[in-house]
């Protein structure tokens, strides 16, 4: 018996529910956590295709700010999408 292959893509994100303010009442805001695609499967559009079911998802659930980190290979990618880039400084720490 032969092992099933691993999937191809995916997309990971969560929303969750803050206070609410003008620029997104609702309160919800998407995070947009983890997207791979398996090097066998690059440059297909597998990406693109769970990226745009996460969005979807995202919307239906009322979700209408989505927040990520992309990096400088990915950045185009989302831009795509629609995602800009945002001013301000971002800040992190780590805890022993």
């Amino acid at each position: 018996m032969s092992a099933s292959p691993g999937p191809a893509a995916c997309a990971v994100g969560i929303f969750e529910e803050r206070l609410g303010s003008p620029a997104n009442p609702s309160g919800l805001t998407g995070y947009v956590f983890s997207v791979a695609t398996d090097p066998a499967h690059r440059r297909r559009g597998h990406a693109t295709a769970c990226r745009k079911a996460l969005l979807a998802w995202f919307a239906a659930n009322g979700v209408h700010r989505v927040n990520l980190r992309a990096s400088e290979d990915g950045l185009p990618l989302y831009e795509k999408l629609g995602f800009e880039l945002q001013p301000g400084p971002s800040m992190a720490i780590t805890l022993p």
